[in-house]
């Protein structure tokens, strides 16, 4: 007995030991992490994809139909740029994807970084290609180069490309076949279980220490005017934080979720916030278009949960936040119009006051698309707006710059230097005279002129508005809402840009709300941010992003076409591209980001997989504009021969249809 005694103790730990490793054993575990490279945005890969203006020596074309017909015939190479196409990289026999990671050191940099969690409760983990984008490196042979923006001016990654499901593997996309780049499915995500609000503001919890915190919560409801009045203004970070953007997604509460919808926005919270420490923050802001639907009042806790309920998938409903008209009219009584087709501003500018921690609000409507990585994206397009200069920038926001024309961005930026002498440019603050009123908030030049200025004024300088389409003066132009003003004469100087996608300050999306509050004016929604930063003397920049085009046209032909007029004055009259005679809507519709296209909803279905849909015409008619141009579902998917679709980072808009069989939404409406 005093044998066992002595060494009861051995025995206790043993039976410890036992039961712990018993326990270990039946514990989930997760695969080792496999072998994979991680492509970084600052990778040695070097590669062109870009047109010299050498490269064009086409003649001019004899048009007699009209100008821009001849090349006027689709682009079948788009539709080949599959992944056995992608030239070889490092001797490999067969394209293999990467760990697509386009963060900065974060623990270098020394900002108290801290991971946050994902949406499998586990910290994210860049080195894990279940929390990541897959990247292929190298080009699609025969793959067309994009004939407006640039890669190279933006320093945008385009030496990659990714297929549908490098790109949404780690969002819940799975198929079978070869293309199984993209996570293990066993390994995915409850999604019906996930809380994306809850991510995001444990997120932002982890990393209190870079950013301003919220000073209340929210309860999914943008708040009435009397109910709002007492919220604190915020109008600049305080010292010490790094700057926040809240990213706000356009919805309206009966759309169709397609699973493709589901993947992007998944993609978006994981790749702008939960991977980068909250530097964004992702919403769902989403109008209740049926005015009967009761949203105000005592029950309104309830009214909100019985729309998520029915119309939001569970895991975004805590980023939701809904509005409706009545919304509006409380806060802007002043102001005639309050459609979203006219005032698509007005929910954003309400949002900016209610959420003053942000120090800028990315738009985004649910029908655009990121074929590439988001943050990526979005990071370049900052970079560019705040490295661009004052000098002439109204005059270079006005042009499609098209490197096969224009030649490098240095080149253009000469261009347009030399075609500007003698003439005249906005210089500062430009406040209307028929708006006493209005006191400019932006900075004074700090030369009388521009000509004394050598591009430093504004370098370095963070951009109060980007857009993702040229900024032009309408004024003299047939553009369809050229004259759509409220309480404001219609010869006032304004600027305008089709899409109100991009980014806007705090500054300027407070010095809209107080017009409009307080004057009762308003412009219609695209020109509506761009027209307050004239007045203000506010930094807007046009980012000439990769947009492809679906025909045949050289460079210095489009450049003819779709940069009309005088050097300070592009597209700003009677022979502009935006005149709303629909002399070119073969050209604008056939490109990948405009107001209405073709061309963008053709490439992604075919991304995704889609063959062209033998449904489209139900009356077995062509699909056709009073011009006599057939708009349909086009490009042959040969995936057997050239491999799924490899695209390289674009922004595509509009992508009407997402789901396998389109639906009543055409591409080009007519």
């Amino acid at each position: 007995m005093a044998f066992l005694r002595r060494y009861l103790w051995l025995w206790s730990l043993f039976l410890t030991l036992l039961f712990l490793f018993l326990v270990l054993r039946s514990l989930p575990v997760r695969s080792p992490l496999p072998s994979i490279k991680v492509l970084n945005t600052g990778h040695s890969l070097q590669c062109t994809r870009q047109w010299n203006p050498a490269d064009d020596t086409a003649p001019p074309a004899h048009e007699p139909v009209g100008i821009g017909t001849l090349r006027d015939v689709r682009e079948e190479n788009f539709y080949r740029g599959g992944v056995s196409t992608i030239e070889l990289v490092n001797g490999s026999s067969h394209p293999l994807p990467a760990i697509y990671d386009p963060y900065p050191d974060y623990n270098r940099e020394g900002v108290g970084f801290h991971a946050c969690y994902g949406p499998r409760g586990t910290v994210l983990n860049r080195q894990d290609p279940e929390d990541m984008v897959l990247a292929y490196p190298g080009l699609q042979e025969g793959f067309p180069f994009p004939k407006y923006g640039s890669y190279d001016a933006l320093k945008l990654d385009g030496c990659s490309c990714t297929t549908r499901s490098s790109r949404f593997g780690a969002y819940g996309y799975t198929e079978p076949g070869p293309d199984s780049s993209g996570p293990n499915s066993a390994d995915q995500a409850s999604w019906e279980n996930v809380n994306w609000k809850s991510l995001q503001t444990q997120c932002l919890e982890r990393n209190s220490a870079m950013y301003k915190t919220p000073d209340s919560g929210w309860n999914g409801l943008l708040p009435l005017q009397y109910e709002a009045i007492q919220l604190n203004e915020k109008r600049h970070s305080s010292p010490g934080f790094q700057t926040r953007s809240a990213v706000i997604l356009r919805a309206w509460h009966d759309m169709q979720w397609t699973e493709n919808m589901k993947h992007h926005v998944r993609a978006l919270i994981m790749e702008l916030s939960l991977h980068s420490g909250a530097e964004y923050e992702v919403f769902l802001l989403t109008h209740v278009k049926d005015n009967d639907i009761p949203l105000y009042g005592p029950d309104d806790e309830e009214n909100i949960q019985n729309l998520k309920e029915r119309y939001i998938p569970r895991e975004f409903w805590g980023i939701t936040i809904f509005f409706n008209e009545q919304t509006l009219e409380s806060w802007y009584p002043k102001v005639d119009e309050h459609k979203p087709l006219h005032q698509h501003l007005q929910p954003l500018q309400i949002f900016s006051v209610a959420f003053p921690e942000f120090d800028y609000y990315w738009q985004l409507e649910m029908d655009a698309r990121f074929t590439g990585h988001a943050y990526h994206f979005l990071q370049r397009a900052s970079d560019f707006a705040k490295q661009q200069p004052r000098k002439y920038l109204w005059e270079r926001n006005a042009y499609f710059y098209i490197p096969g024309a224009h030649g490098s961005w240095t080149n253009f930026l000469t261009t347009v230097d030399e075609s500007m002498e003698s003439k005249g440019s906005i210089w500062g603050p430009a406040p209307p005279d028929s708006l006493p009123w209005l006191d400019p908030v932006g900075p004074e030049p700090p030369v009388e002129f521009p000509e004394d200025d050598d591009y430093e004024w504004g370098a370095g300088e963070e951009a109060d508005l980007i857009t993702f389409l040229p900024i032009f003066d309408p004024s003299d132009t047939t553009w369809v809402f050229s004259t759509m003003v409220w309480d404001i004469p219609e010869d006032i100087p304004r600027r305008a840009s089709p899409v109100t996608m991009g980014r806007f300050s705090r500054l300027l999306l407070r010095s809209i709300h107080d017009a409009q509050a307080d004057q009762g004016i308003a412009l219609v929604s695209e020109m509506t941010t761009s027209s307050f930063a004239l007045w203000h003397g506010l930094k807007a920049v046009h980012v000439p992003h990769p947009l492809y085009a679906d025909g045949k046209w050289t460079p210095k032909e489009l450049a003819r076409m779709v940069n009309r007029g005088q050097p300070e004055r592009i597209n700003s009259g009677l022979d502009s591209l935006w005149n709303w005679n629909h002399r070119f809507d073969h050209i604008l519709y056939r490109m990948t980001y405009m107001f209405t296209a073709q061309a963008s909803e053709d490439f992604y279905r075919r991304w995704l997989g889609f063959e062209a849909d033998p449904n489209q015409y139900t009356d077995g008619s062509y699909h056709q504009d009073p011009q006599g141009r057939n708009w349909f579902d086009g490009g042959a998917l040969r995936e057997d021969l050239y491999g799924p679709l490899c695209f390289p980072s674009m922004l595509l808009h509009p992508v009407k249809n997402t789901a396998s069989r389109k639906g009543s939404d055409m591409a080009v409406p007519v």
